[in-house]
Formats: structure tokens, C-alpha cells, sequence
């Protein structure tokens, strides 16, 4: 695979953290009183009032926690990228042989 290729995951990675991190908003953990949305770190809190019939409290973000678990996604993709990318040269460099 050519680098130019390669410079566009540098684009996309970052990219699908986001999105991945946004997409982990949607599952609640449920708490005592409150539900915690995002992995592995909890960055969106919605906390619920028994007294008015479980009305929701407004969402409360910790941003935090959101750049963190984007940061965590990006690691974790171009870890995946390097790896790739060093299996790949590994296996040029076996397939030309000896000089």
C-alpha cells in the first residue's frame, strides 16, 4: 500500500473516534437516580427527580471525559494502523528474498 494512502487513515481515525465516542452516548449505565452515557469513561449524566414522576434533569456533559474517550479511540486506531502497517512491510520485505 502506497503512504498517500496511509495519510488518509491519519484523517479518518480521528474522525471515527468521534463518532464512535458520540455513538457510546446512547447507552446508559443506570446509577442511583442518575443514567450515565459513554464508554469506557461516563461523559454525558442525565439524573432523574422520583419526586415528579422520574422527570428527566437536564443532560449534564463533562467534556473532560468526551476528549479523553476520543483520545482513547484514537490510540486504539492507530495502534490497529501500526500494526497493519508493520505486518505489511514485514511481509514485502520476506516476499523479495535474498538480494
Amino acid at each position: 500500500m502506497k503512504p498517500r494512502r496511509f495519510s488518509a487513515f491519519y484523517f479518518v481515525i480521528p474522525v471515527l473516534a468521534v463518532l464512535t465516542t458520540w455513538t457510546t452516548g446512547f447507552w446508559g449505565r443506570v446509577g442511583n437516580g442518575t443514567t450515565e452515557y459513554g464508554l469506557p469513561l461516563p461523559w454525558k449524566t442525565v439524573e432523574f427527580l422520583p419526586v415528579c414522576n422520574m422527570c428527566p434533569l437536564p443532560t449534564s456533559y463533562n467534556w473532560s471525559f468526551f476528549i479523553l474517550d476520543i483520545t482513547f479511540y484514537t490510540a486504539i486506531g492507530y495502534v490497529i494502523v501500526l500494526i497493519y502497517t508493520r505486518r505489511v512491510l514485514k511481509q514485502k520485505g520476506s516476499s523479495r528474498g535474498p538480494g
